[in-house]
């Protein structure tokens, strides 16, 4: 089973990532600094890494040099570069792909089956892994249709659905490793992150529209999601589209 190295200080993208990466068939060790990190990559057998190099411990690009000395023939992926000469210089040492924040697991787990293919599970497996229940499928479009609304509850969901709210919040853990709320804020999320590429609307109309019921919520969510403001996360893109230019 090939093991991917993940390097990042939020706690919470942290474990969305293992846990995507861990349901692709891939074994996932786990860093929260830079110096965690390179102490694992000297330890194990890495196939890959995915490193956000805004780290507190190692100044920006430093941890990928050193990445390159102990695993010079595994690739990396970088989720997280401080300026345009950062994007550069990681290109320059081998960074063979970038993904901007916030990683949504379905990208980042086809980027990493790209470099490291793991072998396809067998008929089985394949066959229970696509029994996913019908609720869950149906939540997910009420999600992805009404997320703008303030007050979407998973319980009126469940009313729709003629099932309990306890039942669809268990059929929802079991299938996809998340509670609605989580959902629902991914979602959300997800329309921000496009609104703030996409337009120059303030962020307290970028709230309103991603279905946010304040400015200092949509900030406080968006934070624990994509480890950086949404501010941030848009000064970042810009610059990084702005590179490729």
């Amino acid at each position: 089973m090939p093991t991917v190295l993940v390097i990042d200080e939020n706690r919470a993208t942290l474990d969305t990532i293992g846990r995507a990466l861990r349901g692709a068939g891939f074994s996932v060790a786990l860093a929260s600094t830079g110096q965690e990190g390179l102490r694992l990559a000297g330890q194990r057998a890495i196939d890959l890494v995915v490193a956000d190099l805004r780290l507190p411990d190692v100044a920006d690009i430093e941890v990928l040099k050193q990445l390159r000395q102990t695993l010079a023939d595994v690739p990396v992926i970088v989720t997280g570069l401080a300026s345009t000469a950062s994007a550069i210089e990681a290109g320059k040492l081998g960074a063979v792909d970038y993904m901007e924040k916030p990683v949504f697991e379905d990208h980042l787990v086809q980027l990493a089956r790209t470099y490291v293919p793991v072998p396809a599970p067998s008929s089985l497996e394949a066959h229970d892994q696509m029994r996913v229940s019908p609720q869950v499928i149906r939540t997910m479009h009420v999600i992805e249709n009404r997320y703008v609304e303030t007050s979407l509850q998973v319980s009126a969901v469940a009313q729709d659905l003629g099932v309990s709210t306890e039942h669809l919040c268990r059929v929802l853990k079991r299938h996809t490793g998340l509670t609605f709320v989580t959902l629902l804020r991914r979602a959300r999320v997800r329309a921000a992150c496009r609104l703030l590429q996409t337009t120059t609307l303030s962020m307290k109309e970028i709230a309103a529209r991603s279905g946010f019921s304040s400015a200092s919520r949509f900030d406080r969510d968006f934070k624990n999601v994509c480890g950086v403001s949404p501010s941030e996360y848009r000064a970042g893109f810009w610059r990084h589209s702005n590179s490729k230019s």
